[in-house]
């Protein structure tokens, strides 16, 4: 393997961590918020939902989905798949919440979204 090569190698890691880095800052600031809200008895009720914990997921959909959307239309090092499972995940629990959606079918559609990325990031990587 050649420098080259390897320092390419290395470099993608550094950027795949760095942008672990910032997703899991986000993530904490956001629950921060979130337990804050609750404490102070501000976060509105979400359905049949209360307390804080609808609202990381309100939060953590949005900003996954904004960071994968970004590095997926920038010259940064794009999403890997399990980036986009976790984002569908937030974002079906998200919905679910907000639109107070029975549990099954969010769960229904989170699985044949997280199949059809899997199938969709593998047939795209064996050409």
């Amino acid at each position: 393997m050649t420098d080259l090569t390897e320092r390419t190698e290395r470099d993608q890691k550094n950027e795949a961590k760095r942008w672990d880095t910032i997703w899991w800052a986000g993530a904490l600031i956001w629950i921060g918020l979130a337990l804050a809200g609750e404490a102070l008895e501000v976060l509105p009720d979400i359905g049949d939902s209360s307390g804080w914990w609808p609202w990381i997921f309100i939060g953590l959909g949005p900003w996954s989905l904004i960071l994968n959307g970004y590095r997926f239309v920038s010259d940064a090092l794009n999403p890997s798949t399990w980036d986009w499972v976790w984002t569908l995940l937030f974002l079906g629990v998200a919905i679910g919440t907000v639109a107070d959606i029975a549990g099954e079918i969010v769960g229904a559609v989170v699985l044949v979204g997280i199949g059809a990325i899997i199938l969709f990031r593998t047939l795209a990587q064996s050409d």
